[in-house]
């Protein structure tokens, strides 16, 4: 009989041994939670860095490019160079590992996210002549492909900011 009541309590301590399964289970379970949002912020600062990178390359043809946007052209060299700018610097804060730095990084990320969706939105909807200068891989997908990219991006920030406040207040 003290066997069992040893095995039960051992069990009560440790429930993820009773069964391999339910351990990888919740082993994964709690891998999404909490790496996912890093996943994210990882890839935010990736793809900033990357576009960033790849305007600054260009900067000419991206500032020529500007220079066609309605209503904005006249900012075109403030545009040209403060946009990779911006997404360098987030990319470079989003990999900064202080929880209040990398959140505002993240917040202005999304916002930025936001700000590219509703452009291209705002570009298909009412421009004839399209223009998008995103630099890359990425300039090269298609409008819808490309709107859809963005709002994909744009829900997954806002998840990030989501499970990165709850985490926290757990801790």
């Amino acid at each position: 009989m003290e066997k069992r009541i040893n095995i039960s309590v051992y069990q009560q301590d440790h429930p993820a041994s009773s069964t391999k399964r339910g351990s990888s289970i919740r082993r994964a379970a709690r891998w999404m939670y909490i790496r996912l949002p890093d996943l994210i912020i990882f890839g935010y600062a990736f793809m900033y860095m990357y576009t960033g990178w790849a305007k600054f390359n260009n900067m000419d043809t991206f500032i020529k490019g500007n220079s066609k946007i309605p209503y904005l052209g006249q900012y075109a060299k403030v545009i040209g160079y403060g946009i990779p700018s911006l997404e360098i610097v987030l990319a470079v804060l989003l990999i900064i590992p202080v929880y209040w730095i990398k959140r505002s990084a993240l917040w202005a990320s999304t916002l930025l996210m936001g700000v590219f969706t509703l452009y291209l939105s705002l570009m298909v909807k009412f421009v004839e002549k399209k223009l998008c200068h995103c630099g890359g891989v990425i300039e090269s997908m298609g409008w819808k492909t490309h709107i859809v990219f963005n709002f994909i991006w744009l829900i997954a920030g806002l998840y990030a900011l989501l499970k990165t406040k709850l985490i926290t207040i757990k801790n």
